[in-house]
């Protein structure tokens, strides 16, 4: 099977997953840069105007919405996978588990041996489990998407939502907090190559047990995605357009009050009770709700040619999605571990909002320039081969090179 050509590619999908790939680097900016304890148990360490903007800015837009477009876009990527394999007359699930296998092989390696969060090996294994999905009706996929997204907060919800508020830490604890924070800055802003390897498989186990927890959400915001591919809904957006406008203002107006709505309510400090309860719907409906809002909106855009022109940057990005969030994690490392440049917990958030920019227009320059001569990222071009068992052209044919052979 040939790679897929420019012709038959669904401009949109690949606008999403570029502009996903920024606001994943902006999300996971603060994982990279300072001790998964200040994160986990909430250890404000920058506290100063700006900054505290900076952190109101990444929790109402960022964090959350763009994992939930990439996980959209993991489930519409299988319908759109399988039809591929039915119009070329291959078989679609041996296809798939080999691609789901070397996705597993790609996550373990970058959890275990460059950064600690990844997400393709949690992608792996909940791909397995939607493969089973495969041959649902589109009616079938969204009562199963709409209970999955909406059991972990209607059972933190049941139960108080206390999980999702300001977590109160006794003195004692702070202080034992404060140590292990320290401890992280001291491995890896300083430690050898081993100590921070040893380190890395510490959080990567913490990080795979906090992540299991979203597991049903994630799988719901799949199975979304492939409801969507199902309906064909982002094959011909002109022909869908009054369903993707309802789409864009509910989804666009549920989310953003339910995200600001706490923010608000923290900042005038109501009652803390309230407050978790509605972070549970802030954080676990309120964002999925944002990130199909954010694929509406860019739908309505790129239906337009200026708007098109205007987004192809972040298209070139998404068709190297696998690469360039492999290399996102390669760059921060070096720039923050000891065996770079040693910046661990030195950048505030303000700077490391600013540095994410600065690298991800890095990348869409990067990107152009490889496409300009070859069909597919580099690590895109070694998962295909693991899938389809076959080598690939990676370059692109000159004009005229037919010709001349």
């Amino acid at each position: 099977m040939k790679p897929v050509i420019a012709q038959e590619r669904i401009p949109i999908l690949d606008i999403a997953r570029g502009l996903a790939i920024l606001g994943i680097l902006l999300a996971n900016m603060a994982f990279y840069s300072i001790s998964l304890q200040a994160i986990q148990f909430q250890i404000e360490q920058w506290p100063d105007f700006w900054n505290q903007a900076a952190n109101k800015f990444l929790e109402i837009f960022v964090n959350g919405k763009f994992i939930a477009v990439f996980s959209f876009l993991f489930g519409y990527g299988m319908i759109l996978l399988k039809d591929r394999a039915a119009t070329k007359g291959r078989r679609f699930v041996p296809l798939y588990l080999r691609r789901l296998l070397a996705l597993f092989l790609f996550g373990w390696i970058h959890g275990w041996f460059i950064w600690f969060g990844d997400i393709l090996l949690h992608y792996a294994l909940l791909g397995f489990v939607l493969l089973l999905f495969h041959k649902c009706k589109p009616r079938t996929l969204l009562i199963w998407a709409v209970l999955l997204i909406m059991l972990i907060p209607v059972l933190l919800l049941a139960t108080g939502g206390e999980g999702a508020g300001t977590v109160q830490l006794s003195p004692e604890f702070q202080q034992y907090v404060g140590q292990m924070i320290e401890r992280d800055q001291m491995i890896y802003g300083a430690g050898t190559y081993g100590e921070i390897q040893k380190q890395r498989v510490w959080d990567w186990n913490i990080s795979l047990g906090n992540q299991l927890l979203f597991y049903p959400q994630l799988l719901g915001l799949f199975l979304l995605g492939a409801y969507f591919a199902k309906r064909r809904l982002l094959h011909d957006v002109t022909a869908y357009q009054p369903v993707w406008i309802r789409i864009c203002l509910w989804s666009g107006a549920i989310g953003l009050v339910s995200t600001l709505l706490p923010v608000g309510l923290e900042l005038v400090r109501a009652h803390s009770g309230l407050i978790n309860q509605l972070n549970v719907i802030r954080h676990l409906i309120g964002s999925p709700l944002l990130g199909l809002f954010y694929i509406a909106l860019l739908a309505l855009l790129v239906r337009k040619q200026t708007g098109e022109k205007t987004l192809r940057p972040l298209a070139n990005v998404g068709r190297m999605a696998f690469t360039n969030y492999i290399m996102q994690s390669v760059l921060c490392t070096l720039i923050f571990c000891s065996y770079g440049l040693g910046w661990y917990g030195k950048l505030n958030v303000l700077e490391g909002l600013l540095l994410s920019v600065f690298l991800f227009a890095c990348q869409m320059a990067i990107s152009a320039l490889w496409l300009r001569r070859f069909q597919m990222g580099p690590l895109e071009w070694i998962w295909r081969m693991l899938t389809y068992l076959s080598i690939s052209p990676i370059r692109k044919k000159r004009p005229g090179a037919e010709l001349s052979g």
